[in-house]
């Protein structure tokens, strides 16, 4: 069985197992969903071992041979899970592996967001000596949108900072939360009594702009907006206008709805960027790639995966 490694770059060593080939990424860069299904074809695969690259459903119209499409990372917009299932390809992904480093930069975001950090980096390396007074994050009411397992580490990381936490999901995950004191709350009080919210959510029908023009010109006070979950989540044009008018609000971003990004964004001093890193950490992607592998090949032996997504 033929396997594709379509991850760029892949840090551990591809096994080697009697009957499994792997290909480890022929293009030594991340693919374009053209480019991957070109190679899918060509090449006849078996199983697939993706990260964020499109993979296009026309790919089955083409060949029989995918069983298998193995996500390294938690969220799958980039699969339509249920198409792929009816064409008996099944998807899996790696829920914990990538956990800390994303949660560990969502934190690094808040904390470069309400202290401005890089902004007085560019001014000392330019010669001023402009300070201002900041809100401290023990001071401050952080809401958490999204309360799974980056959302939840996200929590625990900041208990240390003595701030008010409030969270917001459609499942209300009682059992750590109740402990700790956090309140759920709608969407509606979330808004409205946040200084700093952060986005842990994935991307689909219900979640696409979720931070929009409405949201946006009914916030109350300055608030600092963190998104290292999906692009989409936060209507790019909608954040752009609402920050050229609100320069005491922030804005820091690592994912965008086309990415490398060149959009307007970059403009504003009010915003931070960075370009989708938040889980470039060593030993969380090399965990996430190998159950990547593990979901992959438990699937094309006929085992028990315990990663598959579920359709909705």
């Amino acid at each position: 069985m033929k396997i594709l490694i379509a991850v760029y770059p892949f840090l551990i060593d591809t096994p080697i197992i009697k009957n499994f080939k792997f290909v480890n990424n022929p293009w030594e860069r991340r693919p374009s969903a053209d480019e991957l299904e070109k190679e899918l074809v060509t090449g006849k695969y078996d199983g697939l071992i993706v990260g964020t690259t499109e993979v296009k459903k026309s790919i089955v119209e083409k060949i029989d041979s995918l069983k298998v499409i193995s996500r390294v990372g938690v969220g799958v917009n980039n699969v339509d899970v249920e198409f792929f299932k009816e064409h008996g390809v099944l998807t899996t992904n790696t829920p914990f592996g990538l956990t800390n480093s994303a949660a560990e930069m969502a934190v690094a975001l808040i904390l470069a967001g309400i202290r401005r950090l890089v902004n007085y980096n560019d001014m000392v390396k330019n010669k001023r000596w402009d300070r201002k007074f900041s809100l401290s994050l023990a001071d401050a009411t952080v809401g958490i949108v999204g309360y799974g397992n980056i959302g939840k580490r996200v929590a625990i990381l900041l208990k240390a900072f003595d701030c008010n936490i409030v969270l917001n999901d459609i499942k209300k995950d009682l059992a750590i939360s109740d402990t700790m004191g956090w309140k759920f709350v709608g969407k509606k009080e979330l808004l409205k009594k946040s200084d700093i919210i952060t986005l842990h959510i994935p991307l689909n029908e219900n979640t696409i702009d979720w931070l929009s023009f409405e949201e946006l010109e009914n916030l109350e006070k300055p608030v600092v907006i963190v998104n290292t979950a999906r692009g989409g989540i936060v209507n790019e044009q909608a954040i752009y206008e609402y920050l050229k008018s609100h320069n005491d609000s922030y804005y820091c971003c690592d994912v965008y709805v086309k990415e490398p990004y060149n959009g307007k964004l970059i403009e504003l001093e009010n915003v931070l960027l960075t370009p989708h890193v938040s889980t470039f950490t060593l030993s969380s992607r090399r965990q996430a790639e190998q159950l990547a592998v593990e979901n992959c090949l438990e699937v094309l032996s006929g085992e028990p995966c315990n990663y598959i997504v579920k359709s909705n």
